[in-house]
């Protein structure tokens, strides 16, 4: 009995082994074959074979009836795109598919460190300035055939072009969300002896690859962070974007080499949006902490509310950074200055352009404890609004200039003649403070409780005492 069980899984592996390995099939290049825009591609014969010639501004021309895991695809390619030409793959349509592509502008430079790339398309999000790793040189020309050969497993790839031996690009893990699909390719080209080659891998893993840095602790990799906002037009950063005791938060864990991927967590937006990454570090001592940031787009670094650090990676723009735009830990480095005992760092980020995400890197991790912070401030209390509701009205300044305080969800709002508008969180019964500089009000009352002025304190100096007026 034992001897038929071991002779029966024998051929269930060797049924399944051979299911998975088909024979290798030549796509056919004709019309019925392929969904394309009407007058945009032509297929015709050159030499015998049949070429499909994707013509400008076609779009996406996607191969019908076509499902494709893992295995080879080879095809001879001819670019002519000026700037890009791409080949799409476990594609299930044009928000979510496995991407490499030519940037054909440096067609003829062997030497171009971003001649070519792999990109995944998530949610309609191109996430080539979040993996900048895996771009490299390329040997390829425009103005004649190059052999493509991609060889994929799971979660790995490796890419030949113009070389059946040397890959020109490896990716240890491909980061889209399909795991199969048909083809598509995208960018004026031609295209001929287009062949799969089912569960032909090569002897390539499908697991991913190790990550260079996952042994490497001076990574933060677990962060507060909040919903993002739409930020009003042609405004960069206001204070009324601070974190507010309603912020809604969650923890977010980074993904390989240390990558914060916000995009993947919030998905494509058509507007500029802004979020808030927040870290508590226990610091044994009063110490600066070297940090290298790497971001896209819009940073700003608060520590104990206090800013820290301000920039922009902007690509194409003179804010852009090195390399070329895309988040690395060269963007930026600068001094985190920490107190002995508890520090809120909180973080500032800005995108309206492809992927949106943080990297922190620093460069010890000695005296200090880092956790994420899901929480507004310790020092504020909580207040009854009937309590905050006494304080609202007007006040007036030495100089004659009125004060406005309203009430917020258990804060104030104060605004006025020549200074803009903060809110400010209790402290106390009758003490405010505001989180981005060492401002503190409190509201002063008479034998009877009724407020009649309120102190304003700098850097824990009186500074100003504001009578109210009603």
């Amino acid at each position: 009995m034992k001897s038929v069980r071991l002779l029966l899984l024998f051929v269930l592996a060797a049924t399944a082994a051979f299911a998975q390995k088909g024979k290798p099939a030549k796509v056919p290049l004709t019309a019925d074959k392929w969904t394309f825009a009407p007058g945009k591609v032509e297929f015709v014969q050159e030499k015998g074979a049949q070429v499909m010639k994707i013509l400008p501004g076609a779009g996406k021309v996607v191969a019908k009836d076509l499902d494709f895991s893992n295995g080879t695809i080879e095809f001879d390619y001819q670019p002519a795109n000026p700037v890009f030409a791409f080949f799409c793959f476990r594609y299930q349509d044009a928000t979510e598919t496995e991407c490499f592509y030519f940037r054909t502008g440096h067609a003829g430079n062997p030497l171009a460190g971003d001649a070519v790339q792999y990109m995944p398309l998530i949610g309609g999000t191109g996430f080539w300035n979040m993996l900048g790793h895996y771009q490299t040189n390329a040997t390829f020309t425009r103005d004649s055939w190059n052999h493509v050969k991609l060889v994929m497993n799971g979660a790995q790839l490796r890419v030949y072009v113009n070389s059946q031996t040397r890959p020109t690009l490896q990716v240890e893990r491909m980061e889209g969300n399909t795991t199969t699909g048909t083809f598509a390719f995208d960018g004026e080209a031609s295209v001929a002896n287009l062949v799969v080659k089912p569960g032909e891998t090569e002897g390539l893993s499908p697991d991913p690859g190790p990550d260079p840095v996952a042994y490497d602790p001076r990574y933060i990799r677990s962060w507060a962070v909040s919903e993002p906002m739409t930020t009003p037009a042609k405004v960069d950063f206001s204070h009324e974007f601070l974190p507010t005791p309603a912020t809604q938060w969650q923890v977010v864990e980074a993904e390989r080499r240390g990558l914060v991927n916000l995009t993947r967590n919030f998905g494509k937006s058509n507007t500029r949006r802004f979020a808030w990454l927040k870290l508590k570090i226990k610091s044994a001592t009063a110490q600066k902490k070297k940090v290298d940031l790497g971001f896209c787009d819009e940073v700003w670094v608060f520590v104990n509310g206090k800013m820290a650090y301000l920039d922009k990676n902007l690509y194409g723009q003179p804010t852009m950074k090195e390399p070329k735009g895309r988040i690395s830990t060269e963007n930026a480095s600068f001094a985190l200055p920490l107190k002995e005992g508890d520090n809120e760092v909180l973080v500032g980020l800005a995108n309206d352009f492809y992927g949106w995400g943080l990297i922190a890197r620093l460069e010890n991790l000695e005296g200090l404890q880092i956790a994420p912070d899901p929480t507004f401030d310790a020092r504020m209390v909580k207040l009854a609004d009937k309590l905050i509701d006494i304080y609202a009205g007007t006040y007036v300044q030495p100089n004659g200039k009125n004060i406005t305080v309203t009430r917020e969800p258990n804060a104030i709002k104060f605004s006025g003649e020549g200074m803009p508008t903060h809110v400010l969180y209790p402290l106390a019964e009758n003490r405010f403070f505001l989180k981005d500089v060492d401002v503190q009000m409190e509201f002063v009352r008479d034998a009877a409780d009724k407020v009649t002025s309120l102190v304003i304190y700098e850097n824990g100096k009186p500074v100003m005492d504001v009578k109210r007026i009603n």
